[in-house]
């Protein structure tokens, strides 16, 4: 990693283990939120990435390697103690702070991010459409659903207060990659 976060100028020297030219790095600090200063390294995709890439880009309607989970709180304080808990889990590991860039570029690449926010949504749902739980699992279905690889990372949390029960209902989703 020859990427340092006071680094002023990245070249296709300093990132030995992708094949890009200067315009593909400058495209891809371009593309990274912060710029530079949140770029910490980039890679080429292994090839078994390189697969699942191929898949999800061929997926006209949902994604095959997109995974859902759900979880139930009892109460929004136990909510935000789980979410800034997963925050941090984020902050600590560099794969969950990767995003994945294709567009206009030599090759496809994994993007290391110094900082990346998990994206939460919270939605209100009407309980006479049925289980709050039910909805948003149809609603964000692998099958229908994709998410931005481009960002970072490569989760989504979806949350809906279920005003029968009270309980804070949370939708995981993940990209395999």
């Amino acid at each position: 990693n020859r990427t340092d976060a006071d680094i002023a100028l990245l070249t296709p020297d300093s990132v030995p283990l992708a094949n890009l030219n200067q315009s593909d790095i400058d495209r891809i600090v371009a593309n990274t939120p912060g710029g530079l200063a949140n770029l910490q390294d980039i890679y080429g995709l292994s090839p078994l990435q390189d697969g699942i890439l191929f898949h999800h880009l061929m997926s006209r309607q949902g994604d095959p390697y997109l995974l859902m989970s759900q979880m139930a709180f009892p109460d929004r304080i136990l909510l935000d103690r789980y979410l800034s808990a997963f925050q941090a889990v984020i902050d600590r590991h560099d794969i969950l702070r990767t995003a994945f860039l294709w567009e206009e570029l030599t090759e496809p690449v994994q993007v290391v991010w110094r900082k990346a926010q998990l994206a939460i949504t919270e939605l209100q749902l009407d309980p006479s459409d049925g289980p709050v739980a039910e909805q948003l699992r149809h609603r964000f279905s692998p099958r229908r659903t994709q998410i931005d690889l481009g960002t970072a990372p490569l989760m989504r949390i979806i949350i809906a207060q279920d005003p029968r029960t009270k309980q804070w209902v949370l939708t995981h989703l993940m990209h395999h990659l």
